[in-house]
């Protein structure tokens, strides 16, 4: 089984190889013109109508308009998502996709995925809004079938597309200054310098720098008492970079690079028990990342893209409490991934098309404890996809094969992990008239345990096996017009997965242990519109609603107190509401997000739920121009009613608060 994992490495490579050559004598036998050089910037995008599986796309316009204060602001306004939130603007904060956990969730920055072999969720927090032009979620697989292998492995996918330079005629560089100021003492500048080097080559660079004390009120209650406390040891103080480069060679192939470097302290305030509203935990990271990719359309038949990717991250955490024999505790964890992809796209004419992909990822980690194993794992990933497409119908098929194979420097090395994921996705538009399309999917995918699961302290367990997951999907889409309003678009889907071997940490005497143990069936439904219309001469409305119903229960064991319970933090019910004013002189857009009852922990008893809850939100915004210059200001109320509430037990969000940000592009 091993050799064959192997081998399908080697003739995708192979394979590859083959294709650049056949492709390139076919592209010599053509008669070559020279043509005048076209500057085109901008991202396509995708049609959420058309989509063979669930898709939800929010654009960089629609996050300033909206009023959104963070990416994790916009991704849970997405229907099916949960978003978890610990609290204030420095609070981790991690995405679950139809309740089958965040490490079933990918995240992709510019197309490449990040990583986080450690723990295996990725904190969305960290990512600024300001340079980002589009977000997208995809449920199962997106349409384009020329991607890398690992975009293939996961339930879903986040994707964060960030904004490519223009410039205006007759200009070589451009300009942005944001600055954004509000409640809790937040202030987060941004600049973004971006130059045109050649008629081919762009670059821009960006950085911003965020500081808040976090320190907000909030109600405690205890029965009858009702008291008001404030939240301490939420502050954070963090900056960010990047430089990213865009160019055309001369055989219209593509090449771009991007260096990111991340720098945060913040610290993490605890759960507010027993009226103790006080805790000196504190966590520093450090993130470096450098990726490049290429990408070359031989002809119409025959594509190749490719792309590297370096990773370093570091981080420290602190907590000083007298239940240590030092009076405090210090980890220290180092993570490092060396990545490569490459995959062929052939389109041999008609309706069908292939690609095949191959990747491979070395990770280790390092850390300060006792005994540390200092893991190291290689990765191979291999997929072969195919499309159909014919008038009404689209058809893609997707096998992924993994090898998993690990190292350890002392102590018993995991068994070596091999597996066959396949998955399937149709649209069908029943007739040609009339933008109406059916879709199903079926998918399986399955996580590799992290490192924590398996080395963590005493906790770890090195006999984990993966945990897999089965998702089913059937939905509904149609857009059009619809008395008198100008555009209308509905998307409903109905679904079923069920997770098994989940792996859970369970108490074991006197120790906690990573166990697979779980079993979890979830059912539910996502429905999601919107539609524009005209209000009067230069006014127009925009509104769009999402809505969520979802059981996902527990199916483990019947003996058990929570046998066919709702898992945590997962609500029955949940959706958000959007509309949008815009006239000449200001715009004004409302946003909600409603989330209902859900419980803290398995079994569903009153003293482990949580209540529901309601957050309003109003921004306003006006943009103009002088000249070549262009100006925007912003002003937002978020949490508008001062709802108290929690997403995490014991972790109160903030209540009202004010932000206002002004920018200018030249």
């Amino acid at each position: 089984m091993r050799l064959f994992f192997y081998r399908c490495g080697l003739c995708v490579w192979g394979l590859v190889g083959i294709f650049c050559r056949s492709a390139a004598q076919t592209a010599d036998t053509a008669r070559v013109h020279q043509l005048q050089q076209v500057d085109v910037s901008g991202v396509r995008r995708p049609s959420v109508v058309r989509s063979v599986a669930p898709l939800q796309v929010v654009s960089g316009a629609e996050i300033e308009r909206l009023g959104y204060q963070s990416l994790a602001d916009a991704v849970r306004r997405f229907s099916g998502v949960t978003v978890k939130d610990y609290g204030g603007i420095g609070g981790l904060k991690t995405v679950s996709v139809r309740s089958l956990g965040a490490h079933h969730t990918a995240v992709a920055y510019d197309g490449i995925a990040v990583s986080n072999c450690q723990a295996g969720q990725i904190d969305i927090g960290r990512f600024s809004l300001d340079n980002v032009s589009q977000v997208s979620l995809a449920v199962g697989q997106e349409d384009d079938i020329f991607q890398s292998a690992r975009m293939f492995a996961s339930a879903g996918v986040l994707s964060i597309r960030t904004q490519q330079p223009s410039f205006g005629e007759n200009r070589r560089d451009s300009w942005q200054f944001r600055i954004k100021g509000g409640s809790f003492g937040f202030v987060n500048p941004n600049l973004r310098y971006a130059r045109k080097l050649t008629q081919r080559t762009r670059v821009a660079v960006d950085g911003d720098f965020l500081r808040a004390d976090g320190a907000y009120p909030f109600t405690l209650k205890n029965g009858k008492l009702v008291t008001r406390e404030k939240r301490y040891n939420s502050d954070i103080l963090s900056w960010h970079t990047e430089a990213n480069l865009y160019t055309t060679l001369r055989d219209s192939s593509a090449l771009t690079a991007k260096a990111y470097y991340f720098q945060s302290e913040r610290g993490l305030p605890g759960g507010v028990i027993f009226y103790n509203p006080y805790n000196r935990e504190r966590l520093w990271d450090r993130n470096f990342f450098a990726q490049t990719g290429y990408e070359k359309r031989f002809n119409p038949q025959w594509a190749l893209k490719g792309a590297l990717k370096y990773n370093y991250s570091w981080n420290r955490y602190l907590d000083v409490n007298n239940k240590y024999a030092s009076g405090k505790q210090i980890d220290r964890n180092i993570q490092q991934e060396y990545y490569a992809t490459l995959s062929g796209l052939y389109t041999p004419g008609g309706r069908m098309s292939y690609a095949l992909a191959s990747d491979f990822a070395y990770n280790r980690l390092t850390n300060n404890f006792t005994d540390n194993p200092h893991p190291e794992r290689y990765t191979s990933q291999t997929v072969l996809t195919a499309r159909y497409r014919h008038q009404r119908i689209t058809v893609n098929g997707v096998l992924l094969a993994t090898y998993v194979k690990e190292k350890v420097t002392n102590g018993d090395c995991p068994e070596d992990k091999c597996k066959l994921s396949p998955g399937v996705s149709l649209s069908l538009q029943p007739w040609l008239d009339r933008n109406l399309y059916v879709r199903l999917f079926y998918k399986h995918v399955f996580r590799v345990p992290t490192f924590n699961d398996l080395y963590y302290l005493r906790m770890g367990n090195r006999n984990l096996k993966p945990e897999t997951a089965v998702q089913y999907n059937a939905g509904v889409t149609w857009s059009g017009q619809w008395k008198g309003v100008d555009y209308v678009n509905l998307t409903a889907d109905v679904y079923y997965n069920r997770v098994d071997d989940k792996i859970v940490a369970l108490p074991m005497m006197y120790v906690w242990k990573m166990m697979n143990m779980g079993r979890v069936d979830i059912w539910g439904s996502d429905v999601k519109g919107g539609m524009e219309f005209r209000v009067a001469n230069r006014m127009t409305c925009q509104v769009s609603g999402a809505y969520t119903w979802q059981k996902a229960v527990d199916v483990t064991d019947r003996n058990e107190k929570n046998y066919k319970h709702q898992i945590p933090y997962t609500p029955r019910h949940s959706g958000s509401l959007s509309a949008s004013l815009l006239m000449p002189w200001v715009n004004v857009s409302y946003t909600a997000v409603v989330c209902g009852e859900r419980y803290a922990l398995p079994q569903n008893i009153r003293a482990n739920r949580i209540d529901r809850y309601a957050e309003h939100t109003l921004s306003m915004n006006r943009e103009f121009e002088r000249g070549r210059t262009r100006f925007r200001l912003q002003a937002d109320l978020v949490n508008l009613t001062n709802e108290q509430y929690s997403v995490i037990q014991y972790y109160p969000m903030p209540g009202r608060s004010y932000r206002l940000s002004a920018s200018v592009v030249f």
